[in-house]
């Protein structure tokens, strides 16, 4: 299963990015300080994969990059970089944000795994799903073809067109330039027939995907599938489903076909065993081309949380760059995400999460039994978000904390737009009180992580949800407390497996999990037993980026000098690991404690490679200590600064286009604004407000009488 986490780097190289002479840059009391802290901003953003417009990492990257000056990707800016990833930001016709991560064997919309063939039962995928792919070049995503063609090799290539019957078709092969079976039209209506005993279970195969062209005018064709269930004795215009060219998903480009994606879960017709299916195209005339790449049933593996990902970076970036156009071409787009998910994901209904989908019924993939053995359930627990092992979904506390914070960035986007902020404000405020009903396990002290199905709550100590939940404000202050008490180590939680100091053990971040599991995952994830707690990043590893939720957390709930001591500790961990050669070798000779997960290897830490949310720990100092925080219509500062770092500057900080120094303390803060900003803009310090027109230095307090700051 190592595969599984190679998925994005596999067909991501290293990006772009570097960083000008002007970049912003920090400077503390502390000098050694600021420069490592300047040096990782460097650091992780040069060395950052590039991982194209995957939406998962969209609000990390967009925390981290938004107000950094004479930082680039390629030829542009990175906040022209962001502009043009989150304008072409795929959007489905319902309101569903798609993932695109990559292209592969799965739904075109959702996370590319599983897979049709990661079937854990005896036989494997045989009986249960199946897929055909006909050609013999994969592409570099398609993650499936190695692994299950030594299994099966029977559906690939050219093995695979001999097993399908042909009705008025003629084969001409595996057509190399196209990669994909060749067929010519000999008869009026062209009829592929899947091979004879090969059986599908139907609840398995929610969705079959056909990725097909025809030659000449593909839209003129009028395809559909037909099945028969177990006990049909022929076909049937009721057990039939039409389909068309006319939508493109989004790796069309990829390969050059249609690829339709057929909805057969929303049929009650499509039920119990599925004997037998074909494809039939009508309008497809005698003599033409038809192509066919592949044909596969997949499960549901969308994410809800993609739309709250995309209303909070669309927020992030416009928050500091104040781009007017950008939010005027979005806005429709970003209400249709917002209501997507208050419909499709019940939060108007319920004021919480509830994600219905087929498989998102948040049930583990397979029981532990008594003797070591697991009994699959196969297609439940599908995952929901980026911690894609496990199956978050039905009432689901991480997706409802990030419909929350999209909520309130919607209400500071509708302030500027003229909408109606309040109701939102209103729904979010409900929203909060039901998930710190609903899912806060008062003998626990903490969030669970998901109310399954069977009204069953999954509680593994999830740091993870509940720093989340303290640092975008859905956590209330008593819930919040208990949940840095338990965090921090002065309070531990029966049954955990991690307590104490112990929850820092890998030092550069708390662990995903304090409590071992080896039951709750997808059943795509057959074997978490065999890794030791703590050697894998879902079951007790550790994420470096998400240190950047601990430290602002900290910041609200503990105050700056317990957040920084934080911070510095982290530095002291990466400065010995540098020291030691970096985290390849640190990790790689075993000094960590733990392996290196990364570039196509499972491990017990995330730093490198697709771990690109590592940029977003360097955002504590503005976001957090200088409490620099735009709302869209003013910069506020409201600083939390530590004892020992009274004051704290940033050089050439980008706001609204405009380079700018801004040092704070606690009294008073001094900005120095280094061109003329295109439109005029407000700060805001302890209730007074400066209005910017043009290039100077200003200085609140500013009244008569007031010392100036030195």
């Amino acid at each position: 299963m190592a595969y599984i986490f190679s998925l994005l780097v596999s067909l991501s190289a290293f990006g772009q990015g570097s960083v000008d002479d002007d970049v912003t840059r920090f400077e503390f009391s502390d000098a050694a300080a600021s420069t490592w802290v300047n040096g990782y901003i460097d650091s992780f953003f040069t060395n950052r994969v590039n991982i194209e417009n995957t939406i998962f990492p969209r609000e990390y990257l967009a925390l981290s990059d938004a107000w950094l000056n004479g930082a680039k990707w390629g030829a542009r800016s990175i906040q022209e970089q962001h502009r043009i990833v989150l304008s072409e930001q795929g959007l489905a016709n319902d309101g569903y944000v798609l993932t695109q991560q990559h292209g592969a064997s799965s739904h075109d919309h959702g996370w590319p795994f599983p897979h049709w063939v990661q079937v854990p039962y005896k036989n494997g995928f045989r009986g249960t799903t199946a897929g055909w792919h006909f050609y013999d070049e994969p592409k570099g995503w398609e993650i499936c073809y190695a692994p299950a063609r030594g299994a099966a090799p029977e559906h690939f290539g050219e093995a695979a067109s001999k097993t399908w019957t042909l009705d008025d078709l003629a084969s001409e092969g595996i057509f190399e330039e196209r990669h994909a079976w060749k067929l010519k039209v000999s008869g009026k209506l062209p009829t592929l027939t899947s091979p004879e005993g090969v059986e599908l279970d139907s609840f398995n195969c929610p969705f079959i995907q056909i990725r097909w062209h025809a030659e000449g005018n593909a839209y003129s064709v009028r395809p559909v599938l037909e099945w028969k269930c177990e006990g049909d004795t022929d076909w049937s215009d009721k057990r039939r489903m039409e389909f068309s060219a006319d939508t493109i998903e989004p790796y069309s480009s990829d390969t050059g076909m249609f690829h339709s994606i057929l909805s057969l879960h929303e049929r009650p017709e499509w039920n119990g065993k599925i004997t037998r299916i074909r494809f039939r195209f009508g309008g497809l005339e005698k003599g033409r081309t038809l192509f066919v790449r592949s044909i596969f049933t997949h499960w549901d593996t969308r994410h809800l949380v993609n739309n709250s990902i995309y209303i909070k970076a669309a927020y992030e970036y416009f928050r500091w760059t104040g781009d007017a156009e950008f939010l005027k071409q979005q806005m429709p787009r970003l209400r249709t995400a917002m209501k997507y998910m208050m419909e499709e994901g019940n939060g108007r209904a319920l004021n919480h999460i509830r994600c219905t989908w087929h498989g998102h019924d948040g049930r583990p993939g397979y029981t532990v039994n008594a003797d070591g053995t697991k009994t699959f359930h196969v297609g439940h627990g599908k995952g929901g978000n980026y911690w894609d092992l496990l199956p978050f979904g039905w009432d689901d506390m991480y997706t409802t904390t990030h419909y929350y914070a999209a909520l309130l960035a919607m209400a500071e986007l509708e302030d500027v737009t003229g909408g109606d902020a309040q109701a939102l404000r209103m729904h979010a405020g409900a929203v909060k009180k039901t998930a710190n009903e609903k899912f806060f396990d008062n003998k626990a002290g903490r969030f669970v992580g998901t109310i399954d199905a069977d009204g069953i709550p999954h509680d593994y100590g999830f740091t993870f949800v509940n720093l989340e939940a303290i640092h975008y404000g859905i956590a209330n202050d008593a819930n919040a407390k208990r949940i840095m008490e338990w965090i921090g180590g002065k309070r531990s939680v029966e049954g955990d497996t991690s307590t104490g100091a112990d929850i820092y053990t890998y030092r550069l971040a708390p662990r995903a999990t304090t409590k071992r599991n080896v039951e709750w995952y997808s059943f795509a994830w057959t074997g978490p037993e065999t890794l030791p707690f703590g050697g894998q990043v879902q079951d007790g590893g550790a994420v470096l980026g998400f240190s950047f939720y601990d430290v602002m957390s900290r910041i609200k709930t503990l105050g700056a000098d317990n957040a920084w001591e934080r911070l510095m500790e982290i530095r002291a961990w990466d400065e010995e690991v540098q020291a030691y050669g970096g985290y390849r070798k640190y990790y790689g000779d075993g000094k960590g404690g733990t392996t290196l997960q990364g570039g196509g290897t499972a491990g017990g830490v995330g730093i490198d490679f697709e771990f690109t949310e590592s940029s977003m720990l360097s955002a504590v100092v503005p976001f957090g200590f200088m409490g620099l925080r735009p709302d869209g219509q003013m910069l506020n500062i409201e600083p939390n600064l530590p004892k020992d770092c009274p004051q704290m500057t940033v050089r050439n900080l980008l706001y609204q286009g405009v380079p700018m120094d801004v040092t704070v303390s606690e009294s008073s803060i001094k900005l120095v604004v280094k061109s003329e900003p295109a439109t005029s803009f407000k700060i805001k310090f302890r209730n007074e407000e400066l209005h910017i027109k043009g290039a100077g230095t200003f200085l609140s307090p500013s009244g008569a009488g007031k010392p100036p700051l030195r």
